[in-house]
């Protein structure tokens, strides 16, 4: 990350993309919930696979041409992203379908402190003393979320692949934050959602739970997967992830959490119990902080 994203402030424009990719990221975990009959590695290929596909039917021309003209590096920065996105759903689609939705809306919350722990350790862009105590406050919260595990749907086995999924995540943002700018945010996602599909398929072919049909309902939620928190929010996401610092593009996830449980909770009666109440306000507490550090400097 250049000198001038790191010191610069977030524009209005910037944060109107984090804002697009919450409100279309909290639209997965719901979604993904209620799908019955197709893996959540189905869920996954599925979703990715079919964003690489609505993105070169939309724009190929352009897309191609950007690729034959790329160094060899981009390829690698985003067969490496795609790899981790890949990871990042396998992680977070089979932890939701072990654990319950709260639960893995609340982790998913500290993605703010995914991010910004791989920056400052992988990239040395070392966090300000807010954004590090918001980090904390965070993290005491996905503490206080966890300990709720044996209730209802909750599980810890599913609480652990959902916080591997979420720093799996700050590894992939921090691929991203390098792509360079001659490399349109179609052509990158493109290639990194194709990358992501297929390295799921030789998986899924080991896999005899995976091998049934879905039901046309499934397959439908599997199409609005790719349709919004996919081709939407991870395209806008890849998009600002060399712009801004990366507390700013953290902001997502605090978004992400808050509508991901009022849909639960609203729409498929799947309130969070009051333990898992107090985890999440206490890292939503968390993510406030870091948000502010990084708006206001």
């Amino acid at each position: 990350m250049t000198a001038s994203v790191e010191g610069s402030r977030a524009s209005a424009a910037d944060l109107g993309s984090v804002a697009i990719a919450a409100v279309v990221f909290a639209t997965s975990g719901p979604v993904a919930k209620v799908i019955e009959t197709v893996h959540p590695l189905g869920v996954a290929c599925g979703r990715t696979g079919l964003a690489a596909l609505a993105l070169l039917l939309v724009d190929r021309v352009a897309i191609v041409r950007a690729w034959r003209a790329a160094p060899r590096s981009e390829w690698l920065r985003a067969f490496a992203a795609g790899v981790l996105l890949a990871a990042h759903f396998a992680g977070y689609l089979g932890g939701l379908a072990t654990t319950s939705l709260a639960a893995a809306s609340a982790l998913v919350s500290l993605e703010p402190v995914a991010v910004v722990t791989v920056a400052a350790v992988v990239q040395r862009i070392q966090p300000r003393a807010a954004e590090l105590a918001g980090v904390l406050v965070a993290t005491l919260g996905a503490f206080v979320v966890g300990s709720a595990a044996g209730h209802g749907e909750h599980r810890i086995f599913g609480d652990l692949l959902v916080v591997a999924s979420v720093f799996l995540y700050g590894f992939y943002v921090a691929v991203a934050r390098g792509v360079s700018p001659a490399i349109p945010a179609r052509a990158y996602a493109s290639f990194v959602y194709a990358t992501a599909s297929l390295v799921l398929v030789p998986v899924l072919a080991l896999l005899p739970s995976a091998h049934r049909v879905p039901s046309t309902g499934d397959a439908l939620r599997v199409l609005a997967l790719a349709i919004f928190p996919t081709l939407v929010g991870h395209t806008l996401i890849q998009r600002a992830a060399s712009r801004v610092r990366p507390a700013v593009l953290a902001l997502v996830s605090p978004g992400e959490t808050v509508g991901s449980i009022a849909i639960g909770a609203c729409m498929l009666h799947m309130p969070p119990s009051p333990l898992e109440w107090a985890g999440i306000a206490v890292v939503l507490l968390g993510t406030t902080l870091v948000a502010r550090a990084a708006r206001s400097h």
